[in-house]
């Protein structure tokens, strides 16, 4: 199942996340030293900000305003890399990181704000496809069967130190949205509305230490991954009537 849109949560609940980051990590890291159990954060590509590297390496320590509106996820997750190796450093405890890059398919909640379901939906509804800013900006995606088998080997791995899972293919915003709408046969104009605050202008990345490291590359092209995410969605809308 593709993830949900923990970024705009976390933007409207800023202060209950940080509470529980700090709440939290140290029951777990514990629990992890106490059983000799391995851990696997589930970090993000937003730790690299709007990068000044393209496409992003590991090794790039990114670019982010630290009091935007988008800092309690970026933050949050650079804050939770650090706390993850202060933890192996200090305990002795086995970790892995995953950097993960936009992810979708099937059974993406509907309204949870993400570009490939609202794409989606708003072309299959023939309803205008909204893109905020000019629609240049640029990210890659990936298909949620490539990202389970990436943490899969990252976790049956030796290797520990944070590791980008993404597919490279990388498009505009703008020519995403009508690839979207030419698959599903839509009639819907492709709407711009202002620029969100921070958002990164490109997106893309390398995955040379996913291939080398852990042997892992995704197998499921973006199209692919389109077709069977469009199916799901058509039998939603179809079960809802109308998906606002």
């Amino acid at each position: 199942e593709a993830r949900c849109n923990l970024l705009s949560y976390y933007m409207a609940h800023d202060v209950p996340y940080h509470s529980t980051l700090q709440l939290t990590f140290p029951c777990w890291q514990g629990l992890a030293k106490r059983v000799k159990a391995r851990i696997l954060l589930a970090s993000t590509s937003e730790i690299y900000g709007d990068p000044q590297v393209h496409p992003q390496p590991e090794s790039y320590w990114g670019n982010v305003n630290t009091i935007g509106i988008r800092a309690c996820y970026d933050e949050g997750k650079r804050v939770a890399e650090t706390m993850m190796y202060a933890y192996k450093n200090q305990n002795n405890v086995d970790v892995r990181v995953a950097r993960i890059f936009n992810t979708f398919g099937p059974r993406m909640h509907p309204n949870d704000g993400r570009v490939v379901s609202n794409f989606i939906i708003q072309a299959l509804q023939n309803k205008n496809i909204t893109i905020y800013g000019d629609g240049t900006q640029t990210r890659s995606f990936q298909y949620v069967d490539d990202l389970v088998n990436g943490l899969m080997k990252l976790m049956n791995g030796s290797y520990d130190m944070p590791v980008n899972i993404g597919n490279p293919d990388e498009y505009s915003i703008a020519d995403f949205a009508t690839k979207i709408r030419d698959m599903c046969e839509s009639k819907s104009e492709v709407q711009f509305l202002p620029k969100v605050a921070d958002d990164p202008t490109q997106r893309k990345a390398d995955i040379s230490t996913a291939k080398r490291e852990i042997d892992w590359e995704p197998k499921v092209s973006v199209e692919e991954g389109l077709k069977r995410t469009i199916q799901y969605f058509k039998g939603e809308v179809e079960a809802a009537g109308e998906i606002v």
